[in-house]
């Protein structure tokens, strides 16, 4: 077959894409998020939630979440907690009652706000630790900081209440694992810390070496799987995390749950369909590859007894026809000699 190039005609309507989507990937980005980055490219001005991107790609809720998040954790798409929503500008009368106190520090209740320039001038000139956080942070992400990735970290600090060097240490995590350039992913990784409360050194030295060991094994996995190498999405090491330091699997039997996977999804990589496979062997005890094909043979064989009760005409409710099929074990002369010289008894029947 000869080559293939770009019909001009089509150019009537454009959709841009990032070219990083082109140059790294194709490779590593399965059928179902290619589907859905295209889509939410093709409507960007329309955010779209999983439910919605699941029924235009025709996915699964869970696929189109998981593939969602893979675009997000690479920095292509960003969720509304990643977006502090612009602060309004305040009114004369509010202005005038604030207390002298706290000139730069202007939250909303309910939300964080993004910080001006002036805002942030303010803070830097009243705290020397937020200086130092801006200057530190701009030396572990070997790169200049502007005022949308201040207003990220100050937020941290200021809103969520991350202290300077827990936020230095996330930084330092982002750039070793090529997330320097990604404010975006800092940012999530700074809630989900303030969430869980992990707002010391102590702390955030424990989860990033929780992390640095998920990151470790990640590679094996693809070994044993024959996935695609590549750096593991936020959702999918969480659940790989779950998978080996909770539930204590060996990757034996995490390279099993993912063939049961491939079979029943036609190829289409489902971190929520792996973990299924794993919560259910993890309930039954299933912790071994021999355990596994117990399990899978027992789970066979009760498949063939279904199917072999269905041929037959088992319900599940009526006796088996086959009982019908039997020898009688009674005399159908003498059974015929009472029919001739008895009189049936009538029963009226109830009316209902």
């Amino acid at each position: 077959m000869g080559t293939f190039q770009v019909n001009p005609a089509a150019y009537a309507g454009v959709t841009v894409l990032p070219a990083s989507i082109a140059e790294q990937h194709l490779k590593l980005a399965g059928p179902a998020q290619l589907k859905v980055i295209l889509c939410v490219y093709a409507d960007a001005s329309h955010p779209l939630t999983p439910e919605e991107t699941a029924q235009r790609c025709g996915l699964s809720p869970e696929e189109a979440a998981d593939a969602l998040d893979y675009w997000r954790g690479n920095g292509l798409l960003l969720a509304e907690e990643d977006l502090p929503r612009t602060a309004e500008p305040a009114a004369p009368e509010a202005a005038a009652e604030k207390a002298p106190e706290a000139p730069a520090r202007v939250f909303a209740e309910a939300k964080p706000t993004r910080l001006r320039r002036d805002q942030i001038a303010a803070r830097i000139a009243e705290a020397p630790e937020v200086g130092f956080l801006f200057t530190e942070a701009q030396a572990r992400l070997g790169r200049t900081i502007g005022d949308g990735d201040q207003s990220s970290l100050l937020l941290l600090h200021d809103y969520y209440g991350l202290p300077v060097e827990v936020i230095l240490a996330i930084c330092e995590y982002a750039r070793t694992h090529g997330k320097a350039n990604n404010m975006s992913y800092i940012y999530t990784v700074g809630l989900d810390w303030s969430k869980r409360e992990i707002d010391t050194l102590e702390r955030a030295d424990e989860e990033l070496r929780h992390l640095e060991s998920v990151h470790s094994r990640w590679g094996e996995f693809c070994e044993a799987t024959g996935m695609r190498h590549g750096k593991p999405t936020a959702a999918q090491a969480k659940y790989f995390g779950v998978w080996l330091d909770e539930w204590h699997f060996p990757m034996s039997v995490i390279a099993l749950a993912y063939e049961e996977m491939s079979k029943n999804t036609a190829g289409k990589i489902s971190f929520p369909y792996i973990n299924k496979v794993l919560a259910n062997w993890h309930m039954k005890g299933v912790q071994t590859p021999e355990a596994v094909a117990d399990e899978q043979k027992r789970f066979a064989e009760k498949q063939e007894q279904a199917a072999a009760q269905k041929a037959k005409g088992y319900n599940g409710k009526a006796k088996p026809a086959e009982q019908y099929s039997q020898p009688a074990s009674y005399d159908i002369d003498r059974a015929e000699q009472k029919a001739k010289t008895s009189v049936p008894k009538l029963v009226k029947k109830e009316k209902r």
